[in-house]
């Protein structure tokens, strides 16, 4: 049994509360009591501790965090030929799996999860390739839940044409990703009870055909599986499927069946007030990414997602892995674009990062402080300058916090963080062999040009 005694609880179905005490047996809580609980448990007591639920991840590439970090940043005129999506995103992705060994991928995968788990998320989608299918044990290995949604593709190989525009090409690989993404759920998916899930994550409605779309959404059925996949997320994909298809992106992905409960849509940034009603109407769900596309001059409509009504998840899309950090910014864009201070409250995009998110993986024993839901949750220290004295705990978390405030983890019932320190593994070991893994990647890169020459000159390369 774990007692947990922080000064305040929070959850979106129990609202804010103070001084209560919350107890955990096995893998579920079991009771939050407003007295002291007596009895043998591991007691953590944390007098201005911020409990609640674990922070849900909806959207996010793990490996990309590292590789591209400060690499896709500040990004000039000139330095990139074409869209950084499909001029330095894909195609050095493309070339990791060619250069590096499984290992090393999982190396630097393991670093983004650390740093996930060590800043209060305890649940994770994820969209990677087949080459970093270490993700799953890295994952599990650390105690973090996740939803591993490899990616499917028809046309696999992405380049750009002589007028710098995306030009999917490559045999056509739709048995090829099915067929992948079908033996690591019967090999790795471990359902409710477990860790590791295992979804669907096609690429795009450019890049997979109807006949690979429609075949995802019946197999997703029928194994009851989550489907990620991106959808207006760029113009360039917009226009594509409108020439092949006549339509927008949204109402295509709805014709092959994948506008449901159990889809959630990565960015929607150019999905127009018609298709996010659509997307709300269906029950689906739209994850959004503020920082990634901050990062590239554009301000995510977070204002327009939350006046909808859409179900709204929060991703970090690979940028920064702190949810703190990705909610925060969140909240001011929120206020930024509808010009109300009250818009994009940290009590709503905390509930969009806890109970709205569990919801949108069909997961209603997650994201919540209830008796019988499963114990994922995190405690926030907020005793540190920059949260005194504290008048709202949530308010102080999104306004002030830092992810690295996460005092203490606990995923299925298991302390994975305590006192700010990782209790399972070597977190400067792991951090090492992250570092090494895409330090050489880097440099092989640059040598072979994948980096623009404009961008490697900018860092020395051994």
């Amino acid at each position: 049994m774990i007692v947990l005694s922080p000064r305040w609880l929070w959850c979106a179905e129990t609202g804010l509360r103070e001084g209560a005490h919350l107890i955990i047996a096995g893998d579920r809580i079991a009771d939050i009591v407003s007295e002291r609980p007596n009895g043998d448990a591991q007691r953590i007591e944390l007098p201005d501790g911020l409990l609640m639920p674990g922070l849900i991840n909806l959207h996010n590439h793990a490996f990309s965090a590292p590789l591209f970090r400060g690499l896709a940043d500040d990004i000039q005129p000139g330095d990139l030929p074409g869209h950084i999506l499909f001029s330095l995103l894909m195609p050095l992705g493309d070339l990791v799996s060619e250069i590096m060994s499984a290992e090393a991928i999982g190396d630097a995968v393991e670093m983004s999860l650390l740093e996930s788990l060590m800043t209060g998320t305890t649940a994770m989608l994820d969209i990677w390739r087949p080459q970093q299918h270490e993700f799953v044990p890295r994952a599990t290995g650390l105690g973090l839940r996740t939803w591993s949604c490899p990616y499917l593709f028809t046309q696999p190989n992405l380049t750009m044409d002589e007028a710098g525009q995306p030009a999917w090409r490559g045999a056509d690989a739709s048995d090829a990703s099915f067929d992948f993404v079908m033996r690591l759920h019967a090999e790795r998916h471990q359902g409710p009870d477990g860790l590791a899930s295992i979804g669907f994550g096609p690429h795009g409605p450019d890049s997979n055909s109807p006949a690979l779309l429609r075949r995802i959404d019946r197999a997703a059925r029928e194994l009851g599986a989550i489907v990620s996949i991106h959808c207006a997320q760029n113009p360039m994909e917009v226009a594509a499927v409108k020439a092949a298809h006549g339509k927008g992106s949204v109402a295509h992905i709805a014709d092959c069946g994948l506008l449901r409960p159990g889809v959630i849509l990565g960015h929607a940034m150019f999905a127009t007030d018609e298709e996010i009603a659509m997307v709300r109407d269906a029950g689906s769900t739209i994850a959004s990414c503020p920082l990634g596309f901050a990062r590239s001059g554009r301000g995510v409509p977070l204002a327009r997602f939350l006046e909808s009504g859409v179900r709204l998840g929060i991703g970090t899309d690979g940028v920064t892995l702190d949810m703190v950090d990705e909610l925060r910014a969140a909240a001011m864009l929120a206020k930024t674009q509808s010009g109300r201070a009250g818009f994009g409250s940290a009590e709503r995009l905390l509930t969009a990062a806890t109970r709205d998110a569990a919801d949108a993986l069909q997961r209603p024993d997650l994201g919540r402080l209830t008796p019988g839901s499963r114990a994922d949750v995190v405690m926030f220290d907020l005793s540190r300058p920059r949260y005194q004295p504290v008048w709202n705990p949530l308010r102080a978390l999104l306004t002030n916090g830092q992810g690295s405030d996460a005092h203490t983890v606990i995923t299925a019932g298991e302390i994975r963080v305590r006192d700010r320190q990782l209790q399972r593994g070597d977190a400067a070991a792991i951090t090492r062999r992250g570092r090494a893994a895409i330090e050489a990647v880097w440099a092989e890169a640059a040598r072979r040009g994948a980096i623009p020459a404009s961008l490697a000159a900018q860092r020395e390369f051994a």
